[in-house]
Formats: C-alpha cells, sequence, structure tokens
C-alpha cells in the first residue's frame, strides 16, 4: 500500500514500518500494521504489544507547516500493551515515530522503532492537547480512562475523573488550590466526580497528585490546563 501512495514530501526509503530492532525487541503491531494511514477522523489508537518490560517515547510531526505535536499523542499501557492515543485539530500530513528500549538492555536511549505516517483527511472530533505526562506515570504503568482531556472553559457538574493508578497509598485532583480526594472503587482503580460550574480562571491547571507506599509527599502523575 506504502508503495502505490505519492506523498508530497520526501521519504527516504527504509522510513516506514518495523525499524531494525523491533522485532528483536519483542513487539508487535496489535492495532495497525501498515505504516500508512489513510484517516477519515482525526483521533486514532495504536496498539503495540512487547514481550518484556519495556520503556517507550514518542515522536509526532506535522509535515506541513513543519512542527513537533506531542501535544497531540498521549501514551499509557496496560499489562503487556501499549496505547497511543492520537487526537489532532486540524487535517493534514503527520509524522509518527515509536522509540523504545527494554528495561534489559542498559542505556539511556531509546531507538526509532516504528514509523507511520498518518493522512488526516477530516476533523470529525473537537480536541484539545492532551495532559501533560510525568515521568511516573508511564513508570508505574498507570491508566487513565477518563478524561483524556478536559475542554477549555468547562463548567459541568459532576466531571468523572477514572484512573487505574497501581500501589497508589492515596489519590487527589488538584484543581487550581482546591484538592478532591479520589475514591478506591475496585483494586488500583480511583473514581471521582468533580464540580466545575464555579467556573475557573483560563489557563487552570487540574493535576493528578498521587502519594504511593509510605512517602509523605504527593507525586504529579498528569497536568491538564483548562
Amino acid at each position: 500500500m506504502a508503495e502505490e501512495i505519492e506523498f508530497p514530501f520526501k521519504v527516504t526509503d527504509g522510513y516506514l514500518g518495523p525499524q531494525a530492532k523491533f522485532f528483536p525487541y519483542g513487539l508487535a503491531c496489535l492495532s495497525h500494521p501498515e505504516p500508512v494511514l489513510i484517516l477519515d477522523t482525526n483521533k486514532l489508537e495504536i496498539v503495540i504489544g512487547t514481550s518484556e518490560k519495556t520503556r517507550f517515547t514518542t515522536k509526532f510531526l506535522q509535515v506541513e507547516p513543519k512542527k513537533e505535536c506531542s501535544q497531540y499523542v498521549f501514551t499509557q499501557n496496560q499489562g503487556s500493551e501499549y496505547h497511543f492515543t492520537i487526537a489532532v485539530p486540524h487535517t493534514g500530513w503527520y509524522k509518527f515515530q515509536i522509540f523504545a528500549l527494554p528495561s534489559s538492555e542498559a542505556g539511556p536511549n531509546m531507538i526509532n522503532v516504528f514509523n507511520y505516517i498518518l493522512h488526516v483527511q477530516q476533523a470529525d472530533h473537537y480536541v484539545e492537547s492532551f495532559p501533560k505526562q510525568y515521568p511516573l506515570w508511564k513508570q508505574e504503568g498507570c491508566f487513565v480512562y477518563e478524561p483524556h482531556m478536559i475542554l477549555k472553559g468547562v463548567r459541568e457538574v459532576g466531571v468523572k475523573f477514572r484512573y487505574f493508578i497501581p500501589k497508589a497509598a492515596d489519590v487527589q485532583i488538584k484543581v487550581g488550590d482546591d484538592w478532591n480526594p479520589m475514591e478506591k472503587v475496585e483494586p488500583d482503580i480511583y473514581e471521582a466526580f468533580l464540580d466545575f460550574s464555579k467556573g475557573y480562571p483560563a489557563g487552570t491547571k487540574v493535576k493528578l497528585n498521587v502519594k504511593f507506599g509510605r512517602s509523605s509527599k504527593y507525586d504529579i502523575l498528569l497536568e491538564y490546563t483548562i
């Protein structure tokens, strides 16, 4: 399929699809094996399977105009699966690059393991930037059920927050200066319903704060901006 598409930009030989270390690292495409994705939507989830504990990072680039769009990618894992959710506000061509390194291999630098090219032909969803992801979010294997993003100027009552957070001793959602405890409703799953009806100032931060083990301090895992 990739060979039949004429790209409006140069694509070097060997750029698309699995790179040299993809299969040796025990990785597998669980959702999108084709490296060129022609989309009638601006939301997509790519799932990569792992055979051992692996660290990931990504790079997401808009081709024209050229700019990095990392705020439109959200990474999380469920067991041996890594989920990369992409949601962009505009149509166009994009490059999505996945980097990985198994925990069994030493070294700080992750290696490019798979490259996609996306052509978003229709923006059928309104999207905001994903929350900022702090290192512990990925390291602890956390997962967000909702919300993946919070719309600017939200004034709803009962906005649902639901997360999977292993090893947590206490979980709080901080909106501006307001702390809101989350309830443990299932093993490692926390929920809260927050009231945004009073209207917070533009630019207010909504932070997922977690206390692990016997620690006396809270770590920030996610940070939304409303």
